[in-house]
């Protein structure tokens, strides 16, 4: 979609627009790949920002005490084993955003992908639409961090928190133990296109409110996935009352606009994979990974299945592996006294009923369950 509409001349620099990537970490080696090759091209060709970003936080003081809040950070299309500047690829954006929320994402309640791509998004179109020169530092100006463990626990008990307290100590330590603030960063030294040269303001602009800024998102949605454009338009009036203060949707801004190009050309799946034969490069990804290669949307049956399948880019120890998210899911689930007083509720991926990921690494997808027979993984970006 990005490459036919800056050929076309759709997708215009010169108006301000950009292409945004979301790097939750946990991307199939091959999709970073592929992401970098298309940010090289469409810039060097087309003169298109490409910016890519990752959710963070940064420690803030809010009645009287230090607390994290969710930010973002950009980062270059290299690893940052090799540039401190570049993205992160072994899970620890993922991780953070886990000690941030203190429990896992599952079916029911996907917040990985709000957290993680969405309310970052909405933090930097706030800055780019103000027409800054980059993202403003964020979070307090002093040199170290002052929400230690301790004090987070603290904060949870004092917030009626119940958990064991060595039991939230494990999920709440690595977001206490990232950097307490976001340095400023330039727009112009995270893309290799040109960037209009109106920076002079430092305010950002509104995105709530009754004078939300007005944008359009173009997003990538086929003509064969109608429902998925159907649920992306559904959500769109949610929208309309996001500016009443008691509007608790907060999933897309009041003044985005949302336009479905290929599903308006009337491109299918098909219509894709024959645009990209024959190119200089494509995305080197197997069918049964994905992006998110071990999502739990995508079912038990076929995440048993990928566990057994041979990937030559798997990545031992990173998100690629079915391993990383097992030790994952081991070190934040949480634990509760089972209604019923006897045992406890461990409350995984796949909430208290679903197999566990140690159980899937094994290749066993337990009993015939509701989570059985996922959907498509990218379905959680509706």
């Amino acid at each position: 979609m990005a490459f036919e509409l800056a050929r076309s001349g759709a997708l215009r620099p010169e108006r301000g627009d950009i292409v945004l990537f979301a790097n939750t970490s946990a991307e199939h080696p091959g999709t970073y790949e592929f992401a970098a090759e298309c940010k090289r091209r469409l810039e060097r060709e087309h003169g298109l920002p490409f910016f890519w970003y990752e959710f963070c936080t940064v420690e803030d003081a809010s009645k009287g005490a230090y607390v994290r809040r969710q930010s973002y950070r950009l980062v270059l299309a290299e690893p940052i084993e090799s540039n401190p500047n570049g993205y992160r690829s072994r899970g620890e954006v993922f991780e953070e955003f886990l000690s941030y929320q203190g429990m896992l994402p599952t079916p029911m309640s996907r917040s990985c992908t709000a957290k993680l791509k969405l309310y970052p998004q909405h933090l930097l179109l706030a800055e780019w639409l103000g027409a800054t020169d980059g993202p403003a530092h964020d979070g307090h100006h002093a040199d170290r961090r002052f929400l230690t463990t301790g004090e987070a626990i603290r904060l949870y008990r004092k917030n009626g928190g119940v958990a064991d307290t060595g039991d939230y100590r494990k999920r709440v330590e690595f977001m206490t133990l990232q950097p307490p603030s976001r340095p400023a960063q330039r727009w112009r030294d995270f893309t290799g296109a040109p960037v209009r040269p109106n920076g002079a303001s430092l305010r950002r602009a509104e995105l709530w409110g009754r004078h939300a800024a007005q944008f359009v998102t173009l997003l990538g949605l086929r003509a064969d996935e109608p429902r998925r454009v159907r649920r992306v338009l559904s959500r769109s009036f949610f929208a309309e009352d996001a500016p009443r203060r008691k509007c608790s949707v907060r999933t897309q801004p009041p003044g985005e606009r949302p336009y479905f190009p290929l599903c308006d050309d009337g491109v299918s799946a098909a219509d894709v994979a024959g645009y990209w034969q024959g190119r200089a490069f494509d995305l080197d990804c197997p069918d049964h990974a994905g992006n998110c290669v071990f999502c739990f949307m995508k079912g038990t049956s076929h995440l048993a299945a990928a566990a057994r399948c041979a990937d030559p880019q798997r990545v031992a120890g990173a998100p690629s592996d079915i391993a990383w998210w097992a030790d994952i899911e081991r070190r934040y689930r949480q634990e509760r006294p089972r209604r019923d007083g006897e045992g406890t509720s461990r409350f995984g991926f796949l909430g208290v009923s679903g197999p566990t990921f140690a159980q899937l690494a094994e290749g066993d997808a337990g009993k015939s369950s509701r989570f059985a027979s996922g959907g498509v993984a990218c379905d959680c970006t509706d």
